[in-house]
């Protein structure tokens, strides 16, 4: 798999709480973006506990990336677990922000996209009610334009961690369907997100476990252990994060099925219809496991800090 070196903004949307992996999505977006690949615009968190914006913010800015824009969605305590990873993360990294310090995600989102001259990519691996909500948005002091018309005159493209489409595009994945909140969002995300989108699903990632191999005292390696899984996690965050920030499906190492992407608004199940004039996609690996885990881990490796 090369590296793109065709820089592009991105905003990131992350749960960053009922799972490890997006702890090591975000040092593969750090990384990618000290590459050159991707400029890091904004953060949007799509769940809160109490050291949600104090965890990520310390992490990052540990990372060498401190100072980035933060969005929460403050309401959405909902989703289940407390990991221990966040609160000893805080503690450990002196993380200071409070979730009260950070702007409300959707008019984070909608601020980042009224402020780019260009257009940017969207990542997406947590929920994703707060994108139809600033799909559904009104005008305000910082845009005219509804959400829909800032998404559609703002970004390139959305990718997103979500669905489990091996069986005919089919099944039931935890983005889509964890709870009534993620099921709505879903749906609407499906329905009426007017650009392309690319779809990671859980089945291509779920037996490529990484950051098992990093020192025991690094902070990704730390927040690993804390969640339960000291040999490496399943890499659904990291790899969809690596793709999005390559940009290319190919180039990452994958084949796409191409057609229009559906969320059952009553079950939260996901299906697909394949024809050559859709705007979504899922991707299907094209390589051994081994050589998606081996490109994962070399980056986490290649940012261990001897401080950390």
């Amino acid at each position: 798999m090369g590296i793109s070196r065709r820089c592009r903004s991105v905003i990131v949307g992350t749960d960053w709480w009922t799972d490890s992996d997006d702890v090591v999505a975000m040092r593969v977006l750090v990384w990618a973006e000290q590459q050159g690949m991707v400029k890091i615009a904004a953060v949007g968190m799509s769940a809160c506990m109490p050291y949600s914006a104090a965890s990520l913010d310390a992490f990052l800015t540990a990372e060498g990336r401190p100072g980035v824009r933060i969005g929460i969605d403050i309401e959405a305590t909902d989703f289940g677990k407390v990991p221990k990873y966040q609160k000893n993360m805080a503690e450990r990294l002196n993380g200071a922000k409070r979730n009260e310090d950070c702007e409300d995600a959707v008019r984070m989102y909608r601020r980042t996209l009224a402020e780019m001259p260009n257009k940017l990519d969207l990542i997406e691996i947590g929920y994703q009610q707060v994108l139809a909500a600033l799909l559904q948005s009104p005008g305000d002091d910082l845009s005219p334009l509804t959400g829909l018309e800032l998404v559609t005159l703002k970004v390139n493209k959305l990718w997103v961690m979500a669905g489990h489409w091996e069986n005919d595009g089919s099944g039931v994945e935890n983005n889509f369907a964890r709870n009534r909140r993620s099921i709505v969002a879903g749906h609407h995300v499906c329905a009426h997100w007017p650009t392309p989108i690319t779809f990671l699903g859980w089945e291509v990632s779920n037996k490529i476990l990484t950051g098992g191999t990093l020192p025991e005292d690094d902070n990704v390696a730390l927040a690993l252990r804390d969640h339960g899984f000291p040999n490496g996690r399943s890499s659904w965050d990291p790899m969809l994060v690596l793709l999005a920030c390559l940009g290319d499906e190919e180039e990452a190492g994958y084949r796409t099925v191409v057609g229009t992407a559906h969320v059952d608004v009553d079950s939260g199940r996901n299906s697909f219809d394949v024809h050559a004039d859709g705007k979504h996609a899922y991707v299907v690996k094209v390589h051994p496991d081994e050589v998606y885990r081996e490109a994962i881990d070399r980056i986490l490796e290649s940012c261990v800090r001897s401080d950390l």
